[in-house]
């Protein structure tokens, strides 16, 4: 597209290459914009989200900027290209922004260097508010080096995490989000199948598990807007290897993803490859059973294992300003001999505890931002659900929650550690 409202001013060139897709959902991309003496390129990721539509990955990475750097004027740019086609089937992508008026970079270094205020200022206000219609040119598509490597993750991050491998086909889902209220909707891709089509996040936490292809597997997660208190702040944690496996957050609230219409997680399923069962032969009269201990007391129990179709429900928030809190499990009403385990930040902190009227405390130590405490039923004692309280011991304060599992859901409470607070 070129842009030049008046005759005696140059003309702003904008130019969009874009490459093959991989997994037919994610477009490296090549952005050139020049204007007089500026001249920009910057590589991007384009990310499928419906036939129509594509999202624009929140970083576009500057090859080369001369005389001056846009900084983060190229945010203006997040949004959607929308797919246009006319009557004589001439295509081209439209811009759709999602806004930043609230973000408070309009005149960030507009007066860094004054012999380029006006350049600028004419560069600023078209990334900011001028309509964007790219025609398209041809069919060839952009051929770099850098193309794979935009997909594959490297010290650059364009939108796409490292990738996570799973054995476990069925992964669980959890959404949260901070200010649940403002009416943030997102969508969710997986593979080029929508999952969830610009669902308030109210409804998209109805969302419990999402299966996996095999191989590779990459999950687009859009941010359909900003809601009523910009940006949108949702934060999809997926989960592991059942539930004693790891759990993953891909958070619209981190930094590296403020402001972010789109984010990609990547995970790639190899399923175990089944062992060739083993006969077992009873021992004769007079061969001893290798499985018997002549020391032990009582033999080992094994605890039962119920892992499938758990989904995560969380119980509650907590922002502490102290590193080090005591987490304490007791059982307010009968002892039924309920049993529970308990991990932070996927670490197993107790396996197969019993909780009793007693109680039990445990000292933890909080990494910075989001802590996710994560209690699993592993029986559901004489007198089902499984049942316990929590006490949380932080900054001189006690909070107490009610916990209730069983063998479809886990209980989560999430501690925000903010050392400033």
């Amino acid at each position: 597209m070129s842009y030049k409202p008046w005759p005696h001013i140059p003309a702003i060139d904008m130019t969009l290459r874009i490459a093959e897709p991989t997994a037919e959902m994610l477009y490296p991309a090549k952005l050139e914009l020049t204007y007089g003496s500026f001249a920009g390129e910057y590589e991007l990721l384009l990310v499928k989200k419906n036939d129509g539509q594509l999202g624009i990955g929140r970083n576009k990475y500057p090859l080369v900027e001369e005389p001056f750097g846009l900084g983060p004027w190229m945010m203006y740019l997040n949004g959607v290209l929308e797919r246009q086609q006319t009557d004589t089937d001439e295509e081209s992508l439209m811009l759709k922004r999602l806004w930043l008026d609230n973000f408070g970079i309009f005149m960030r270094g507009l007066y860094d260097n004054e012999f380029y205020t006006n350049t600028k200022v004419f560069l600023r206000d078209f990334l900011y508010r001028e309509d964007m219609v790219l025609a398209r040119v041809d069919d060839t598509p952009w051929m770099h080096p850098h193309t794979q490597r935009m997909i594959d993750t490297d010290t650059i991050y364009y939108g796409v995490y490292d990738p996570i491998k799973s054995e476990q086909k069925v992964l669980s889902l959890a959404i949260q989000d901070e200010e649940r209220y403002d009416r943030d909707t997102v969508t969710i891709v997986h593979n080029g199948k929508m999952l969830a089509d610009r669902l308030p996040l109210e409804q998209a936490m109805a969302l419990a598990s999402i299966t996996l292809d095999s191989g590779e597997n990459y999950l687009a997660f859009f941010a359909d807007n900003y809601g009523d208190l910009p940006p949108n702040t949702a934060n999809f944690i997926i989960g592991t290897a059942g539930d004693r496996g790891q759990q993953y957050g891909f958070d619209f609230s981190d930094p590296s993803n403020a402001y972010s219409t789109v984010m990609v997680a990547r995970f790639q399923y190899l399923p175990k490859i089944p062992q060739s069962p083993v006969r077992s032969i009873p021992p004769t009269d007079d061969e001893p059973s290798d499985t018997t201990d002549s020391n032990a007391l009582t033999p080992a129990r094994k605890m039962p294992v119920h892992t499938k179709g758990r989904r995560n429900q969380r119980i509650g928030q907590l922002k502490v300003g102290t590193e080090q809190v005591i987490l304490e499990l007791r059982d307010e009403q009968v002892e039924d001999g309920d049993i529970i385990s308990l991990e932070v930040n996927g670490a197993v902190i107790a396996d197969g505890m019993e909780v009793s009227r007693q109680g039990r405390r445990f000292g933890v130590s909080l990494k910075r931002g989001r802590n996710r405490i994560v209690f699993r039923a592993e029986n559901l004692g004489r007198i089902p659900p499984n049942t316990a309280v929590l006490l949380v011991y932080a900054d001189g304060e006690q909070r107490k929650f009610h916990l209730s599992t069983d063998f479809e859901r886990n209980n989560v409470l999430d501690i925000i550690f903010e050392q400033n607070r």
